[in-house]
């Protein structure tokens, strides 16, 4: 552990900072707590690895959207994109960007990603995983450009936000098929890779190395080292 305590975030502040759409007003309340809830999950991972002093809110306000296509236009306008601008992803559900944090509602979310967001506890677990890529650039002094490769820093948000927990990686030989997985259910590889490697190098030395070129021949003398092999 090092540095000063995390930052708590007040509930009661939260839900006074939430844009909702109408039909949601009346569970505002619920939403702060899920809302509070992943913060307080993402500063326990953070101190259980010596970033406790890392930690901050992240995010000034909090926006709800009514379907994807809400989500996708105010992040459109975010980042100046054209109104053509194709969603990046078919399963976008969230983000954290510029201290906003953004969510399609937990109904759109089990119905867009129905390998997460149907499971009990899906929705605040999303919340934690967009906090995580934030974490995660904190960790790096902002630098987001060495996150690594999308397998490492999606696999660091989906093993902080304690989601897709299950599969696992049989066997260093199989490491990397894992970490090339593509389309639906990718991230549950991710996160099996970087537990993987997770139990065997430190994570906070992982971080600092993802980024590195050679990353893969890295992370295989780092494996033998740590086996003795």
């Amino acid at each position: 552990m090092n540095g000063a305590p995390p930052v708590a975030i007040d509930r009661g502040e939260v839900a006074d900072r939430i844009v909702l759409p109408a039909a949601e007003e009346p569970r505002r309340g619920w939403y702060a707590e899920q809302v509070v809830a992943a913060h307080e999950a993402i500063a326990a991972f953070a101190a259980r690895h010596g970033w406790a002093s890392k930690v901050r809110p992240f995010f000034h306000r909090v926006e709800i959207h009514a379907d994807q296509h809400a989500l996708w236009a105010r992040l459109r306008t975010v980042f100046g994109l054209p109104d053509e601008a194709p969603l990046p992803t078919p399963g976008l559900a969230g983000a954290l960007e510029r201290g906003v944090l953004h969510a399609v509602t937990p109904d759109v979310y089990a119905r867009v990603q129905p390998r997460y967001g149907a499971t009990p506890g899906a929705y605040g677990r999303l919340l934690a995983h967009e906090m995580a890529h934030r974490l995660h650039v904190a960790v790096l002094d902002g630098d987001e450009e060495r996150m690594g490769p999308a397998w490492f820093y999606e696999g660091f948000a989906v093993v902080a936000s304690g989601d897709l927990v299950g599969l696992e990686v049989a066997k260093a030989d199989d490491l990397w098929r894992h970490a090339r997985a593509d389309g639906p259910g990718a991230y549950a590889h991710y996160a099996a890779a970087v537990r993987f490697l997770a139990a065997r190098v430190p994570l906070p030395e992982l971080v600092a190395r993802a980024g590195d070129a050679g990353l893969e021949g890295w992370v295989a003398e780092r494996l033998a080292w740590a086996t003795g092999s």
